[in-house]
């Protein structure tokens, strides 16, 4: 999909990004303000909790013809549009803003925690360094939080050997 108007980088009031995208947006502009989701844990509680922030703080994108500078003066939180020394505003492609929209749909800027699940007596491992990688191994033993003793087949026979967690990886 290609777009012939111009989107620009619209400078914004410090914290005020989602009332200036849609006060932009009740004044006819398509504005697009790029988030990520970042999942932190309350200090007190220790429940997961789930924020939405901006990607850009203080920054918002924004189509705009040559009529609508006037429209976004309007804007009480719209402080800005980036532009060159000279103070002409610069254009952004299309293709920028359509690939952040992408990757922000796929989660690309996500801060979340990782899913945990722990592994078991029996579970396949693939060594993914060290002299044995590449190597398959089933899990005989989990050693703590950071290693786990698991059998490979090496000089003909089974061996039981620990290896650390970052160099295995879960297989099927």
């Amino acid at each position: 999909m290609v777009q012939s108007d111009h989107w620009y980088v619209v400078r914004l009031r410090a914290g005020q990004q989602q009332k200036a995208v849609q006060e932009m947006q009740e004044n006819g502009l398509d504005a697009y303000c790029p988030t990520m989701r970042r999942e932190t844990r309350h200090h007190q509680s220790k429940k997961w909790i789930m924020k939405e922030l901006p990607l850009f703080t203080g920054y918002a994108f924004a189509r705009l013809e040559p009529r609508d500078f006037a429209t976004l003066r309007d804007v009480r939180n719209a402080v800005a549009v980036l532009g060159d020394a000279s103070g002409n505003p610069m254009p952004v492609a299309w293709s920028i803003i359509e690939n952040i929209k992408d990757a922000q749909e796929r989660g690309d800027f996500d801060v979340l925690r990782p899913t945990v699940r722990r592994l078991k007596v029996g579970d396949s491992v693939q060594l993914k360094d060290g002299p044995l990688a590449g190597h398959y191994a089933s899990v005989t033993n989990v050693v703590g939080r950071r290693a786990i003793k698991a059998c490979v087949e090496m000089f003909g026979s089974l061996r039981e050997v620990e290896i650390g967690l970052e160099s295995i990886r879960r297989v099927a």
